[in-house]
């Protein structure tokens, strides 16, 4: 999950810092702006409900009363509340008619800007799509410097120009759940699945903006959300009590995650001077097409990055695979049963590697790998669990006006000046194991290979490598990550 906070410039003489992070399929935003004294404006609103999914269509209701003062202290003690629900009244826009792919484009972009700047060793789990889409949900209301910024780093995935193309990708990764029939093969298209049948493969993306009840939102923005992400806006009361509203937003955020992020926003994380947060949460639950028998898997030792051996519980199979190598690397797809699949690639030299990386280089890996090897594959099973704070690494990629107090603009979202991003918090965990992955899914599709099939291959993944789960219509990295040391577990 991915946070940004936003703060009021009354109560901050210079920019905060998170002090705790979080990861995984989720993504939030934290936000708050000076004073506490915006006249409220009429917002469409639905039934409070604090589970509920947003709903464009919901009927239009006043808005709730002005926040109380900052100062006010909680009467009872904290806990989940119910919160209204404020939808634009604009539709979902037309989706642009290529499945996102240049949406998907910009988020591996900003992944592999993102990388080359995390820590290089170690274990690490992020979810650049789920990042980027929070990120992209403040977009809209930024003005100026701070707009042509935040372009630059998302690459252009918030702006105006791109909304269809969001639309797009969202509604390609959504329709990656698939359900089995009564022989247990994915249904078809046209096919439906029992009430309460459990998927092959879940993949899930939720969007929700939580805001201070009271505050002005611009039309403008409240329709964007509405029309790019299908994102309603929780009404909570952080002035009046922040610790019920930060329990409010980890219950969605555990609800969406299915309980795998249960405390994305640490006590702290948000307080009476928060006005808003935009949260993202993305859910990946998908089994191998071609699952590794586990009487197959043995203790096998793993060459980590300090050059010393550990021996880990390591799948093991004879796969009929899409492989290819090049200068430098050795790559193969695994896919799952629907559409996605992870690539894992193991670079002769990591550090250069990385630094090299970028989405056309990952398209040409991609592109590169060729169905119809025989493999002698083994790799082996791993847990990792990251959380970051991203705020100073955002400014330091190029949108440090955001960050500013003096600089930022980000009046689009209240038409007021006050506002500023604080925080970015991301958590992001995965664990692979025989019979599939939790965590993302991204899908490679390969043709197979025309003429002599090409000679055995011996592929054992024993020294570090990089991982990563795609989407294969838009090409889109959900989750990518490095494992230097398999013994060191979530």
């Amino acid at each position: 999950m991915s946070a940004l906070g936003f703060r009021p410039l009354a109560t901050r003489s210079g920019r905060r810092t998170a002090s705790r992070a979080c990861t995984f399929l989720t993504a939030a935003l934290v936000a708050a702006c000076a004073g506490a004294t915006a006249t409220p404006t009429t917002l469409p609103t639905a039934a409070p409900a604090p589970t509920a999914a947003p709903t464009p269509t919901a009927a239009p209701t006043a808005a709730p009363t002005a926040a109380p003062s900052p100062t006010a202290a909680p009467t009872t003690p904290a806990a989940v509340v119910p919160f209204e629900l404020a939808m634009g009244k604009t539709p979902l826009l037309v989706p642009a008619g290529d499945d996102g792919v240049k949406a998907g484009t910009a988020i591996n972009d900003f992944g592999f800007d993102l990388l080359r700047r995390l820590d290089s060793s170690g274990n690490l789990c992020v979810s650049p799509s789920s990042i980027a889409l929070a990120l992209a949900m403040v977009q809209p209301g930024a003005r100026g410097a701070t707009a042509t910024e935040m372009d630059s780093v998302l690459h252009g995935l918030g702006s105006d120009a791109n909304a269809s193309e969001i639309v797009a990708l969202l509604a390609k990764l959504q329709a990656d759940t698939v359900y089995a029939d009564a022989d247990g093969y994915p249904l078809e298209p046209d096919q439906t699945p029992t009430p309460g049948q459990a998927p092959l493969a879940e993949l899930t993306v939720s969007n929700q903006a939580f805001v201070q009840k009271g505050l002005t939102l611009q039309a403008a923005y409240l329709e964007a959300l509405s029309s790019r992400f299908g994102a309603g806006v929780g009404l909570l009361d952080f002035a009046a009590d922040a610790e019920s509203a930060r329990l409010t937003i980890n219950k969605w955020a555990s609800d969406r995650t299915h309980g795998r992020i249960p405390n994305v926003l640490q006590p702290g994380d948000v307080d009476p001077a928060t006005r808003l947060a935009l949260a993202n949460a993305i859910y990946l639950n998908a089994a191998w097409q071609d699952p590794f028998d586990p009487a197959k898997t043995a203790s096998r030792a793993f060459k980590r990055a300090d050059g010393s051996t550990v021996k880990v519980p390591t799948m093991a199979a004879e796969l009929l695979a899409t492989y290819s190598s090049g200068p430098g690397w050795r790559a193969i797809k695994l896919p799952y049963v629907d559409a996605m699949s992870m690539i894992v690639v193991v670079p002769d030299q990591m550090s250069s590697f990385i630094a090299g990386a970028n989405a056309a280089a990952f398209s040409k890996i991609a592109s590169k790998l060729t169905s119809g090897y025989m493999v002698d594959f083994t790799m082996p099973r791993f847990s990792t669990e990251s959380r970051l704070s991203l705020g100073d690494l955002l400014a330091a990629m190029g949108m440090a006006s955001a960050f500013d107090p003096a600089k930022a603009d980000l009046s689009g979202i209240d038409g007021s000046p006050d506002i500023v991003l604080d925080k970015v918090i991301h958590q992001a965990n995965i664990d692979v194991v025989e019979e599939g992955t939790t965590a993302s899914a991204v899908t490679v599709v390969g043709g197979r290979g025309m003429g002599l099939p090409p000679p055995p291959v011996t592929f054992h993944v024993d020294r570090p490598f990089l991982y990563f789960i795609q989407d294969s219509a838009s090409g889109a990295i959900l989750f990518m990550g490095r494992i230097d040391d398999p013994s060191a577990g979530a």
